[in-house]
């Protein structure tokens, strides 16, 4: 009877099943914040990317001309 009250009373599964519960939520939190600030970060770089190359343009320094950010950037920058 002793043995069967301590299993009844043992909480150590439930804990565990909470602290995984809690550990995938904080990853899942972690991968979505990653991604919005990768992309935020992403856009920032293209801005930055974007006016170099006008300032660039405009002074008559034609050099190598990298491609690092995707179509739409480039349209909005005014680059095809």
């Amino acid at each position: 009877m002793n043995t069967l009250n301590r299993f009844w009373n043992d909480e150590s599964g439930p804990e565990l099943v909470e602290w995984a519960v809690v550990t995938i939520i904080l990853l899942v939190a972690a991968v979505i914040l990653y991604i919005a600030v990768g992309r935020a970060l992403g856009a920032v770089i293209c801005a930055i990317y974007c006016w170099l190359n006008q300032v660039k343009s405009s002074t008559g320094h034609e050099g190598a001309n990298r491609t690092i950010c995707d179509n739409e950037t480039h349209q909005s920058c005014g680059n095809q």
